[in-house]
């Protein structure tokens, strides 16, 4: 990261608390560029094969992603997201979420983000792109 990184607080706290409230998630780590969050599954989250939803993946992913974006000063949106999904977990249950800013732009920031369950088995691995509007 860069010598020094401006980090809109307000936008981080108010990130976090709007995902926890609205999604279940729960982060358990954020710290400059990588944001970490647990989902307890629920029978909602499972999709009719007994497997958690892409949707639920991919939410999860991207809202980690975010928090670990503005936690490394940056403040936008998402303009592109790759997935693969590697595996179902029909025994889990917990999603555990690791996102990490690999390259902070003035403009543009590239961010990993992966999914595992509470075994440790990869479940996905997505890339993000985010624009920073703040530049």
């Amino acid at each position: 990261m860069s010598e020094e990184v401006k980090i809109n607080t307000e936008a981080l706290e108010k990130l976090k608390y709007d995902i926890e409230c609205k999604t279940g998630f729960r982060f358990v780590k954020v710290e400059e560029g990588i944001a970490v969050s647990e989902l307890e599954l629920q029978e909602e989250h499972f999709n009719p094969y007994g497997v958690p939803y892409g949707g639920v993946l991919f939410t999860m992913a991207d809202d980690t992603a975010g928090v670990a974006f503005i936690s490394a000063g940056g403040y936008g949106v998402t303009v592109n997201a790759h997935v693969d999904y590697l595996r179902g977990s029909r025994d889990g249950v917990k999603l555990i979420c690791t996102a990490k800013v690999r390259k902070a732009g003035r403009r543009i920031f590239y961010i990993d983000a992966d999914i595992v369950n509470e075994k440790g088995l990869d479940l996905c691995r997505f890339k993000f792109v985010f624009i920073n509007l703040e530049s």
